[in-house]
């Protein structure tokens, strides 16, 4: 019970995502898709002038607002401390009315009034001024944008909102935030300036619409946005999802960092459903298979004018009050296992004491629990007449036998499945974890470059950090390996339409550094240093793709193809490998490789960030180890498969507990047949035989229906990774040897003992 509820608590909140909103019916999140390339996926990237586009044209648009963001900024406070934001987003000023955001200082109409304004949440506001009243009036100094003034604080947002952010400025601070984008040069052009309200400039903003509460037809409402649309953007199909299903959806790539799998879900939901079903399920396989010993009971009971129904009440009685004290103890215990559980998961959850709700369930959960657990024991106890019960005929019937097999069965469909799965998820991650990634990722660690000053002085912080003996080289590459990378559409010849391929500007030691091989051409430090500014290297993935036989003959971005590297991930495990393309450059790197060569790992450590701080006068050091880095790319996956292998393991554990149970009863009740065996000179193997072949071949009856099952399921499950284990007989039959060793060893030790006691004093028993 008390796991039942600890899943059923998580997987509540998973499906609560954005249920709280006020007008979260009439929300939708627009998505687009290009029909005129082969970009034809539905994506959230929209132009900046659509928001307003939609809602001056479309009448069945109340308001629209857009998100943009900043990643890694540093804030100071004027009293020099500075603070690490990850994602500063740029929006409209009527967010607060359009989601339900509470303002806890401040006025809504007023809070993104200004472009030098800034709306914090509660958490930041403590954090940096101790009061949310104190943080007021307050200004903020964003490192490589500007002074801010704090207009308001918000409180914090739930976890069960897909939505997640602690910094909002107004979207017309979108031109200074994205400046990048556009070059250093662009606002000297003045009218001429590109800007991101320009059709056609920059397509990288969320959009979300709130519609006329009275609309009926949303399929009309899209046709509406896609004719408004269509003078700027004629090919693009206009698809609008509702704001409670952006968290589970394949389209939601988790913009805000929060996105969750429904399958995954449904899964835990099933897992507490096997638990809570495996222990009623032992209740009931106990209770009717001791009917032997309440036989004689029951007819007594009869005997002296008990009716059918009192008996029935009595067994419904017991179950009652066991599931009652059961509850008890689940509660206690659920308590004790929320924190480790809400560690594992990242989620906030908890039993809502305050609501009547919860009682009112916890109630009606103890009485289904009574019912189910006690429904079959009642009706089988009570349904005999007194001459069945006392002369044992009761016990002598097939019935509950045959409904006790079915019951064993059910168990051992239920350990083996779980075994199964729990052994594969656990390989598929270890293979993850510990594949050959195509590059030599130890020792080798990360460190981000965004202060402007490091990365203009990039050439002699490079000499700093070489003076030391313990590094052994460093590389500068435009975009981390593992987290971000540019993707770029280009002609092939031969092809009708562009193809994406993934860009890469790199420094010329980066395939040495990083211990990448060259299989055609010449790697970048190998050629001649006139050559290596035009060299463009592609990986295998890209010669396969485009067809080329001959690589080096053929041409990409207009350039000349110098060689071709061995396939490395360079994204996660997940995705297949796309086709790369390397340039080299001196200059306008924001992530370093440095190789530490030796054992003195924290030394070097230290090393780097004293010359890192000599340069970043604004950015705090950070670093990530290569291998480190791989890993937490699956971090989620792994805490969850954790999750999953523990209650796994409990539903195992719980099901033991039944067979363990029944072999008792079993041995108990074949008690004088044992005795009769040895005193005609049956051994003790063959009573051991006799007593546990029957479960034997129950076992193989269960393994042939689900091993087949679990392969199918599993099959469809890896399939989503494009690197995974293959599906073989060891990964199948190895959890059907390790279920028969568990019920062996737990069938034995009844049946040795049955089998090696005085067999007079089996007869003997009454």
């Amino acid at each position: 019970m008390s796991c039942f509820i600890l899943l059923s608590l998580f997987v509540q909140k998973e499906f609560s995502y954005d249920q709280y909103h006020e007008d979260k019916d009439l929300i939708y999140q627009v998505y687009l898709s290009d029909t005129s390339s082969s970009r034809s996926d539905y994506a959230y990237q929209t132009m900046a002038p659509m928001a307003t586009l939609f809602q001056e044209t479309v009448p069945e648009v109340t308001d629209a607002i857009r998100f943009g963001r900043m990643r890694n900024r540093v804030i100071k406070l004027k009293t020099g401390i500075k603070y690490q934001a990850d994602n500063i987003y740029f929006t409209d000023a009527s967010i607060f009315d359009f989601f339900s955001i509470r303002i806890l200082a401040g006025s809504a109409s007023n809070l993104l009034a200004s472009n030098d304004h800034i709306a914090i949440s509660e958490e930041v506001a403590l954090r940096m001024f101790d009061t949310v009243q104190d943080a007021v009036s307050k200004t903020i100094e964003v490192v490589d944008f500007g002074p801010l003034t704090v207009s308001g604080v918000f409180e914090d947002l739930p976890d069960n909102t897909h939505l997640d952010f602690d910094y909002l400025i107004s979207f017309g601070n979108a031109d200074k935030a994205m400046s990048h984008v556009f070059g250093p040069n662009n606002s000297a052009l003045g009218e001429n300036a590109r800007s991101v309200m320009d059709w056609g400039t920059v397509s990288a903003f969320p959009v979300y619409l709130k519609l006329d509460p009275n609309l009926t037809d949303i399929a009309n409402v899209e046709l509406s946005l896609q004719e408004a649309l269509s003078p700027h953007r004629p090919s693009d199909l206009v698809r609008l999802l509702p704001l409670t299903e952006i968290y589970f959806s394949e389209l939601n790539t988790g913009y805000f960092g929060r996105k969750g799998e429904e399958s995954n879900a449904r899964l835990y939901m099933i897992i507490a459903f096997i638990i809570l079903g495996v222990a009623i399920v032992n209740y009931m396989n106990m209770a009717t298979a001791r009917h032997s010993k309440r036989a004689k009971e029951v007819g007594i009971r009869k005997t002296v004018g008990g009716h059918r129904v009192q008996i029935a009440k009595q067994f419904f009685l017991e179950s009652t009050i066991m599931s009652f004290f059961s509850l008890l103890l689940a509660i206690c215990l659920t308590e004790l296992a929320l924190p480790m559980l809400n560690d594992f998961t990242g989620k906030d959850l908890d039993l809502a004491y305050d609501s009547p709700w919860t009682y009112l369930l916890l109630a009606l959960f103890t009485i289904l629990i009574s019912f189910l657990s006690g429904i079959y024991p009642s009706l089988f106890l009570s349904k005999f007449s007194p001459i069945q019960m006392l002369t044992g005929r009761v016990t002598r019937g097939k019935g509950g036998a045959s409904f006790r097999k079915v019951l064993v069965g059910f168990q051992f469909f239920v350990c083996l499945s779980l075994i199964a799965i729990t052994s594969i998820v656990y390989s598929q991650f270890s293979y993850m974890q510990n594949m050959d990634l195509g590059i030599e990722e130890d020792q080798v660690l990360g460190v981000p470059m965004r202060d402007t000053n490091l990365q203009k002085k990039y050439p002699i912080f490079k000499d700093r950090l070489l003076s030391n003996a313990s590094i052994a080289d460093v590389t500068g590459v435009s975009y981390s390996v593992f987290k971000g990378n540019m993707s770029v559409y280009a002609d092939i010849a031969g092809m009708e339409e562009s193809q994406p391929v993934s860009y890469m500007s790199v420094e010329s030691n980066f395939l040495n550094t990083l211990g990448i091989k060259v299989n055609t051409g010449q790697a970048f430090t190998d050629m001649e240093e006139s050559s290596v500014a035009k060299a463009l290297l592609i990986n295998e993935t890209a010669a396969e793709k485009f067809g080329w036989d001959n690589p080096l003959e053929e041409k990409i971005f207009q350039s000349p193809i110098t060689g071709v590297v061995d396939d490395f991930i360079y994204g996660s495990a997940k995705t297949a490998i796309a086709p790369m393309a390397m340039m080299t450059s001196k200059e306008g790197f924001t992530q370093a490789y440095i190789k530490i060569n030796g054992a003195n790992v924290k030394e070097a450590v230290k090393h780097i960030q004293s010359v890192f701080e000599d340069f970043s006068v604004d950015y705090p050091f950070e670093y990530k180890f290569l291998d480190d880095h791989f890993a937490e790319m699956y971090e989620n996956e792994k805490r969850l498969s954790d999750v999953f292998s523990i209650f796994s393991l409990l539903a195992i554990f719980i099901a033991g507990l039944g067979i363990f149970g029944l072999s008792i009863f079993m041995a108990e009740q074949r008690i004088k047949e044992i005795g009769i065996r040895k005193v005609l000179g049956a051994g003790v193997g063959h009573i051991i035989w006799v007593m546990n072949h029957g479960i034997t071949k129950l076992m193989i009856v269960v393994a042939i229906i689900t091993l087949p099952l679990v392969y199918h399921f599993m099959s469809l499950w890896l399939s989503d990774f494009a690197f995974h284990i293959s599906l073989n007989g060891v990964l199948l039959v190895a959890p059907l040897l390790v279920l028969t060793l568990i019920v062996w060893s737990i069938l034995m030790f009844q049946s040795y003992k049955s089998a090696t006691t005085n067999p007079i004093n089996a007869l003997r028993t009454d």
